[in-house]
């Protein structure tokens, strides 16, 4: 497998990945211009920066930069007589020269769980596929819940909606929206979050203020009053204006945004 079809692989699963390409070297670097590694979550290394100690070094730093999530530069001096200038790490090599690596840190984007494909859950999945998330929908009707109906979706389920629940293992910091046909699978879906006390960022209902309220006595009453339902976004989406199906979604993925952030528009 070459680096381009391992570059898909781990796209399509959503793997993080390092992307570690030699962009300048100096005397005699073991690995050329132009070098590329892959480095995946689980350090396997597809490619290669020019072996020994440097690419020992490389993978090294693509396992902190998968965990921070940030690209950039980086210096490494293969002599380990000269005197490292600042951010320039210094390898004890005899070839001599220096290599310039560039770090991209790709996947891991935040899982957005969709309950609900109908008018505004296809246009919130149609627009969050433009957006940097990874979509799951789950739907009970086999008409919804297809790649024809909905194909925006990253991957769908057709599952009845308390029994996923039952089942459902999100990662963490996951977002959830849901945006159910029936009040009564809203409240099943959102109460079973609370009580298997996942650690999602943000849930999402698709509710009137009076509503909003009977969903919260409910979590309060299975979980008691000291549930933490800071996450807990009812009625859902910033106010944007307008009404439609379209314009809902996008004050929904816009609050998303706003949350992924870090922004200070709040509910």
């Amino acid at each position: 497998m070459n680096i381009y079809e391992k570059i898909i692989e781990l796209e399509k699963s959503n793997q993080p990945f390092v992307i570690a390409t030699v962009v300048s070297t100096q005397g005699s670097a073991p690995g050329k211009t132009g070098f590329k590694m892959i480095i995946d979550s689980d350090t396997k290394c597809t490619g290669t920066v020019g072996g020994g100690g440097v690419e020992f070094a490389v993978i090294e730093e693509a396992k902190k930069r998968i965990v921070s999530g940030e690209s950039g530069l980086k210096e490494y001096l293969l002599n380990g007589d000269i005197v490292p200038k600042k951010n320039v790490e210094q390898l004890r090599m005899v070839c001599g020269g220096s290599s310039v690596i560039y770090f991209e840190v790709h996947g891991n984007a935040p899982m957005v769980y969709v309950f609900g494909g109908g008018h505004v859950g296809h246009a919130l999945l149609f627009i969050l596929s433009k957006l940097p998330f990874r979509t799951v929908l789950i739907d009970n009707r086999k008409e919804f819940a297809n790649a024809e109906t909905n194909p925006f979706a990253d991957e769908v389920i057709c599952s009845d909606y308390l029994e996923f629940s039952k089942n459902f293992n999100p990662k963490p910091n996951s977002y959830c929206v849901v945006l159910t046909h029936g009040h009564a699978f809203d409240l099943d879906i959102v109460c079973s979050f609370y009580e298997r006390n996942f650690s999602l960022k943000y849930i999402g209902v698709m509710a009137s203020r009076l509503k909003s309220k009977l969903v919260l006595d409910k979590i309060k009453n299975r979980c008691g009053n000291k549930k933490d339902v800071s996450n807990f976004y009812s009625p859902i989406g910033l106010k944007l204006g307008g009404d439609t199906a379209g314009e809902i979604a996008l004050g929904i993925a816009a609050q998303m945004l706003d949350v992924h952030y870090k922004g200070t528009n709040r509910k």
